[in-house]
């Protein structure tokens, strides 16, 4: 038995033997598997030309089923899987369940109202939004909201794939950390988008065929009815949904948390306006919604099991099931799909958030001109401090699972109501936005403290209300005095004045 804590893997005695033969084996497919990822992502460093629109949204010409598979990796990452499955199993179903369902309904919510608007403005990053729909001071404080909480998103899956990495290969934690952060960072600054969705198709495809696998072997082999009869008692009820005891405040706000604030993601959104159309947009959010709710409880389910095969609570529920009770080439598929959503999903965290200090923070406040090959540059160098910090991170605090649903609580309190209200509201103007972005983060700060243990998902759930108050009130106050730019969703920029930042 293996359990993750602070950066080491330890085997309970008798386990050895399996382990040691398993990990031998995987670590050859691991090595092979990271070679070719590195070898996909390398080869795109022709496509970029030179050209900071294809670095950053790779040229807006994906396919829907591209947009669709690479839409799912934050739901089959370190955080979504191995998180998922571990709450399952110590929370009941729905402690974990809501990972893919608040994910799923975030990507279906994300086609049906944002997708296509969004797209149509051709933004460089999500940020781009708050400063042409509001103003420059509004989009440095998204872009730092942006920053702090991708950074978590990323710390959360460098610490999932380090401890998977030590097991593999049996060497510390901070080196495989380093290791894994170096080995992303070169295929990532070298293609950009185009580096990251290449990769995430190869990537993403493995996690999904794995688990499928790993289910069906399951239900063959040993009858799910048979399997999930060894759950705890309750463990699937609705409790979990409409019991407070049970949980379901902290339920209902994960759920909230990746449902909304998932939509101000980074790395969900950069995928969507790099799509070839905005219907394209729209299609690969369906796309990708229907994979993630399927595949990701079948990932719950999956941890359930793990009760009829008596393994303990802990981070590593799934990792330990997959190269304890499945059969070798089964368990290792599934370590290594969880291995490459991992990778998928940092890879693109990291570039998004090395473009949005370039383009949002830096650019917008440098006096001079810019053009392809400055920004090139600038991203690709900025692209290692920014994974450095998300290194330090992971080392300080590896909790795949709560990282994932901390993250975008971020940004659901003080980024989402903005971005709404900035589509489908006239009257939001820059005042209003301000402060919407500054009551609500403010409100989840105090509720942080203010909220007892009792009622924990109170400041996930309140948080937005203050922001969304904050921001009607301020804007019809100050309508006179500050006129809405609603008009900038229709204005489509140049290359030319995307690259420059002349675009708003």
């Amino acid at each position: 038995m293996f359990y993750w804590s602070f950066g080491t893997i330890q085997a309970a005695p008798g386990s050895h033997g399996h382990y040691t033969a398993a990990v031998s084996a995987i670590g050859i497919a691991v090595l092979l598997f990271v070679a070719l990822t590195l070898y996909v992502g390398v080869r795109t460093y022709a496509k970029i030309r030179g050209r900071a629109t294809n670095y950053y949204v790779a040229g807006n010409a994906m396919p829907v089923g591209v947009v669709g598979i690479t839409l799912c990796a934050q739901a089959f990452d370190a955080n979504g899987s191995v998180g998922n499955a571990s709450l399952v199993h110590s929370g009941g179903f729905w402690a974990g369940a809501v990972i893919p369902v608040g994910l799923a309904l975030c990507l279906f919510i994300a086609g049906t109202w944002f997708a296509e608007p969004l797209h149509r403005m051709r933004l460089m990053t999500l940020a781009d939004f708050y400063r042409r729909r509001y103003s420059v001071p509004t989009e440095t404080l998204a872009a730092c909201l942006m920053l702090l909480s991708n950074v978590v998103l990323v710390a959360g899956n460098l610490a999932g794939l380090g401890l998977l990495f030590e097991l593999v290969f049996g060497a510390p934690y901070l080196a495989m950390l380093v290791a894994v952060a170096l080995c992303i960072l070169a295929y990532a600054v070298s293609g950009g988008l185009y580096a990251t969705i290449a990769t995430s198709v190869l990537q993403v495809s493995i996690f999904i065929v794995s688990i499928v696998v790993a289910f069906v072997w399951l239900g063959g082999s040993h009858g799910w009815g048979t399997l999930l009869s060894a759950a705890p008692e309750g463990a699937m009820s609705f409790a979990g949904l409409f019991s407070r005891e049970s949980g379901a405040l902290v339920n209902w706000a994960a759920l909230g948390s990746l449902a909304l604030g998932d939509i101000v993601a980074i790395d969900f959104i950069q995928r969507m306006i790099s799509a070839d159309s905005g219907r394209s947009a729209k299609r690969g959010c369906y796309v990708a919604g229907g994979l993630t709710l399927v595949v990701g409880l079948t990932v719950s389910l999956i941890g359930l099991s793990a009760h009829y095969f008596g393994r303990d609570a802990g981070s590593s529920l799934l990792v330990d099931l997959a190269l304890t009770d499945l059969p070798l080439l089964i368990g290792g598929a599934v370590l290594l799909g969880i291995i490459a959503a991992s990778m998928s999903t940092a890879s693109g965290v990291v570039l998004d958030l090395a473009n949005v200090i370039t383009r949002n923070l830096v650019q917008r406040h440098s006096r001079s001109t810019w053009d392809d090959g400055r920004m090139l540059r600038f991203s690709r160098w900025i692209a290692l401090p920014t994974m450095a910090g998300a290194v330090v991170f992971a080392y300080v605090r590896p909790e795949p699972g709560v990282l994932l649903i901390l993250a975008f609580d971020i940004v659901l309190a003080g980024c989402f109501v903005p971005l709404l209200l900035g589509l489908f509201w006239r009257k939001a103007n820059t005042t209003g936005a301000l402060a919407g972005v500054l009551a609500g983060s403010a409100a989840r700060l105090v509720l942080h403290f203010a909220v007892t243990d009792a009622w924990r998902g109170l400041d996930t759930l309140l948080a937005p209300l203050f922001s969304l108050v904050a921001m009607v009130v301020v804007s019809l106050m100050t309508q006179e005095t500050h006129r809405p730019r609603h008009e900038e969703l229709r204005r489509v920029p140049s290359e030319r004045e995307l690259v420059a930042g002349l675009d708003g």
